[in-house]
């Protein structure tokens, strides 16, 4: 009777340790999967003035924008898009701008396609923006303000207005001067250029 008794003790031990270990590593195995991604994915937020795009697709504040997006200004006077990228920076696009926006942890990078973009970063993040011309880049040593433009694809002229009594035309010089965003020595000199001519043609 003794040893029936001590053998079905032995039994129940084995079996209550047994199950307590499977129920340990299954709470351990649910803990696990529930637990939390530590690895953030890094995201930018959209603030729009008149009309913006983001893969050609209507965009409007407060839109996320994933790195690799392709960000547009509508062509028109007044529109900008500002994307805010938190600790990294922000990227401000003119009015008919496009532009593939990149972004990593300390990198702010991507390809203007057309127009303007102003990139500011502080300390420790580096900017890299490639155009058609070339590439423009910081090296984050410095807080940066970066301006890059492109020639390629300019679609917004500024529209001058005129009256009959008097009219001023911008020779191709100026307008080059304009857009590419040159000093305004450059681009007083070009106009001045083009007034004599009018004057000396009446």
């Amino acid at each position: 009777m003794n040893s029936r008794t001590s053998t079905f003790r032995s039994l129940a031990v084995f079996f209550l340790t047994v199950s307590l270990s499977l129920s340990g590593s299954f709470s351990l195995t649910y803990f696990v999967s529930a637990a939390p991604k530590t690895e953030n994915q890094i995201v930018g937020q959209l603030n729009v003035v008149g009309a913006a795009t983001i893969n050609d697709k209507k965009a409007i504040t407060g839109t996320t924008v994933f790195s690799n997006s392709r960000v547009g200004v509508a062509c028109a006077g007044g529109n900008r898009a500002t994307v805010n990228l938190g600790k990294l920076g922000r990227v401000e696009l003119a009015p008919g701008s496009q532009m593939i926006l990149k972004f990593s942890d300390g990198m702010i990078s991507g390809d203007l396609v057309t127009g303007k973009v102003v990139v500011n970063a502080p300390v420790g993040v580096k900017v890299a923006i490639n155009t058609p011309e070339g590439v423009s880049a910081s090296d984050g040593k410095e807080a940066s303000m970066l301006a890059v433009a492109t020639q390629r694809g300019v679609r917004c002229v500024p529209v001058v207005t005129s009256q009959a009594s008097s009219t001023t035309a911008l020779s191709s010089g100026a307008l080059a001067a304009i857009l590419l965003g040159a000093g305004g020595t450059a681009v007083a000199g070009a106009a001045f250029s083009s007034q004599q001519a009018s004057s000396t043609n009446p």
